[in-house]
């Protein structure tokens, strides 16, 4: 069995479907969990999937390992990535998601929730990999031992009623265009926008198991943009094939990433007495314009590293209420534990209707500073060694020393494509442009020395 260590990136488990991603790992991720679970003297596991055609064969493949193992299997259907989070809380040890999120309909991947409905910490993912690593060590349950199976697909039912009453609120009047990105929010959204009494209509639902994220949804956003500027919609939200991811879209056809969001979110809980601490989270590729216009508004922006995972870590460890990501993952810790697309739609119409204020005249304070952003190939064992290289070092000196206070640049090996990401972000365009190139080809440079 090819090394687990691996496997798990930054959101699990991601790979092309009968490829990287397998059956036979299917299974023994399964009979893994249905062994940790087994160790907690637990036995129920939750499991849900997008709408990806293989996300049917890897989940029979897990729930046949889990259920061989003596673990019982509840499967939900269809449903996005933070429903599971949230229905973790009705006492299911383990919470698998099948999904590849935002990538391509060729990609899958799992992702693993505790009993509470956090990502899996460290530890467990640690302990979780020793199994995978010795899973030949573990033999099959006795007959008698064996774990049940059960569909239940209203289960998303439980995600829907906790967002409406949650949220609370009459949006009668709001005009929205939404985008399901042919992805697992198509199950539940209508549900929502009814629920919250808005006009609305709903894009991209005719999932056929190979159009998911296909030139739609949250890394396609110019669609609903597009569309809500001709049939002048109040605002516009485009979710990736999970629901995890969220871009808004305004009235005027401006496209709003999860800085943006979290800009805005940020000053509308602020007014309200419910940004704790006057403190948000985002992760170390948010940009550095976000920082200093939160700065000016009193806002302290602590970063981490890149996932919701360890955003949503330190927002619980801080006690603090908002973070997320530029790509548009994120999380208001009073409902939910990771980033939640269809939740924080409703969030931002409440806020801005409680606030009186638009959201357009909030990101007239934003200053987003200029960025040139390279993904430059580098093979999976290389990923870490470039970047320790002379002469990868080297062109990172030379370019701290000329950018200084008047931006950032940010290296990082990508937890799952076989890329190395350059950031280069300041005031001058040109001058990001020249660091970001003579920093990419230092690393081609690198590649070619280590291969």
């Amino acid at each position: 069995m090819k090394d687990v260590k691996k496997l798990f990136g930054t959101d699990g488990i991601r790979g092309i479907a009968c490829e990287y991603i397998t059956p036979e790992l299917c299974y023994n991720v399964g009979k893994a969990l249905a062994i940790l679970a087994k160790e907690q003297k637990k036995q129920d596991i939750l499991i849900g999937g997008d709408t990806r055609l293989s996300t049917d064969v890897w989940k029979a493949s897990i729930i046949a390992g889990a259920l061989a193992h003596g673990a019982n299997v509840i499967d939900a259907g269809i449903l996005p990535t933070p429903a599971v989070s949230h229905i973790m809380r009705y006492g299911y040890t383990f919470g698998i998601m099948v999904t590849a999120s935002h990538n391509p309909p060729e990609y899958n991947g799992i992702k693993v929730f505790d009993s509470l409905g956090n990502k899996l910490s460290d530890e467990m993912v640690d302990k979780l990999e020793y199994i995978l690593q010795n899973i030949d060590d573990y033999g099959l349950q006795p007959y008698d031992k064996l774990g049940r199976y059960k569909q239940d697909y209203t289960l998303k039912n439980l995600y829907v009623d906790a967002i409406l009453k949650d949220l609370n609120i009459d949006l009668y009047n709001y005009k929205v265009a939404i985008d399901c990105s042919n992805g697992a929010c198509s199950t539940v959204a209508e549900q929502v926008f009814r629920g919250l009494n808005v006009e609305f209509k709903i894009f991209n639902t005719d999932y056929d198991g190979l159009n998911i994220n296909e030139k739609c949804g949250a890394l396609h956003p110019e669609f609903v943009a597009k569309t809500v500027k001709m049939n002048n919609y109040d605002i516009g939200f485009a979710f990736d094939g999970d629901g995890d991811r969220i871009v808004c879209v305004l009235n005027d056809g401006r496209i709003l990433d999860g800085d943006c969001i979290i800009y805005v979110l940020s000053l509308y809980l602020q007014k309200l007495n419910l940004l704790y601490g006057d403190t948000v989270v985002t992760t170390i590729l948010s940009n550095y314009g976000l920082e200093h216009s939160l700065k000016k508004k009193g806002i302290t922006m602590l970063r981490t590293a890149v996932g919701d995972k360890r955003v949503s870590i330190e927002l619980q460890g801080k006690k603090l209420a908002l973070g997320g990501e530029k790509a548009g993952h994120i999380i208001y810790t009073p409902f939910c534990k990771t980033g939640d697309a269809i939740y924080i739609a409703g969030l931002l119409m409440k806020l801005q209707k409680l606030c009186n204020t638009k959201i357009g005249d909030i990101l007239d304070d934003l200053l987003i500073y200029p960025c040139t952003e390279y993904n430059v190939p580098v093979p999976a064992n290389l990923k870490d060694k470039v970047l320790d290289t002379p002469i990868v070092k080297k062109a990172m000196d030379e370019s701290l020393e000329n950018i200084q206070d008047n931006g950032r640049i940010v290296l990082r090996p990508s937890g799952t494509e076989n890329i190395v990401r350059v950031v280069v972000e300041g005031k001058d365009t040109n001058l990001n442009d020249k660091l970001a190139g003579v920093i990419r080809d230092s690393i081609e440079q690198a590649v070619k020395y280590l291969s």
